[in-house]
């Protein structure tokens, strides 16, 4: 026996919540996950005890000059030859790939969720593209951690930290993990409830409330679909009584557009008097004494007094 769904499942809307949602936590960790992956405060350390201190990220190598007060950052690409001896470590080289990867599918997916707000099947792609940079994320991250604190250790160092900018990304990680769920929710939600977009009203206003339920295919009031009064007045029984399916939505419709058929014309003549009018009659008035009829019938046609019928026929004088 299959389980009933909760009522807010159900409920039209809660797709655009779902949505809107998700769209704040990817905005989220699209601010932070930026702001970490420019940043050289990942990883620091002490050679000795009370030296200066050393750091780096993803891009730079930066040093705090204690007697100087001063810090003095340079890309990899100079550190490296000073301090390296032209090669990079291999890590910073192989989270550098992987964490930019992922922040591009990041970017890409908050994009198709925005536009999901007016095309919510996007909602999908959205969804996709989130996950696919959350694994980048999720592989790179980890071995940037792992390989740092490694290397530190295979150097002897005195003390050594993660700062600010690495973690930054843990919660990118975890805010587009969310974001991704919430938009495969809302893409399924729309498809089952939902209907139009984040601007379109969820509650229609009806007695039963909720969505606007759709009658059954190619069928119309008020439609005369048989000589039937009881089919007539419910178009939904023509299938019952006819054991044939209605006529189409088209032809229905064009049934409803046209007019009555009310017959011919009828053209309806009337003679004109060559009488003079009384003097002083203003042109516009017909003078009492004159009457005219309609002629149903041709001006020469003989008139024939049926019983029961006033004679029709050409003006005549009554005085």
């Amino acid at each position: 026996m299959a389980m009933a769904m909760p009522t807010f499942i159900t409920r039209p809307g809660l797709w655009k919540i779902l949505l809107l949602v998700g769209i704040g936590l990817l905005l989220i960790a699209f601010i932070l996950g930026w702001i970490g992956f420019g940043v050289p405060d990942w990883h620091a350390f002490h050679r000795y005890n009370y030296s200066s201190q050393e750091y780096f990220g993803l891009w730079s190598y930066c040093q705090d000059q204690t007697p100087l007060f001063n810090t003095v950052c340079n890309r990899w690409s100079t550190a490296q030859n000073e301090l390296f001896n032209g090669s990079k470590p291999s890590f910073v080289t192989t989270a550098d790939g992987l964490i930019t990867t992922g922040m591009i599918f990041l970017s890409l997916g908050l994009i198709a969720a925005i536009l999901a707000a007016i095309l919510p099947l996007l909602a999908y792609l959205a969804a996709i593209l989130t996950l696919t940079g959350f694994v980048f994320l999720i592989i790179g991250i980890p071995i940037f951690g792992a390989q740092s604190t490694n290397f530190s250790k295979s150097r002897g160092d005195a003390q050594y930290n993660k700062r600010y900018g690495f973690w930054l990304m843990i919660p990118t990680i975890v805010l587009s993990f969310l974001a991704a769920i919430l938009f495969l929710i809302a893409g399924y939600l729309y498809q089952q409830f939902g209907f139009g977009n984040v601007a379109t009203r969820s509650k229609l206003r009806q007695p039963v409330g909720g969505q606007r339920m759709l009658g059954p295919a190619n069928q119309l009031y008020g439609m005369p679909y048989a000589a039937r009064p009881g089919i007539m007045q419910n178009p939904y029984q023509y299938q019952q009584f006819t054991g044939q399916p209605g006529p189409s939505l088209l032809s229905q419709y064009i049934a409803r557009r046209m007019p009555r058929y009310y017959g011919g014309p009828v053209i309806v003549r009337r003679a004109v008097s060559v009488v003079s009018q009384p003097v002083g009659t203003p042109a516009y008035v017909t003078p009492a004494y004159y009457k005219s009829a309609a002629v149903a019938q041709p001006v020469n046609a003989p008139l024939i007094n049926l019983t029961g019928r006033t004679i029709v026929g050409p003006l005549v004088r009554t005085a």
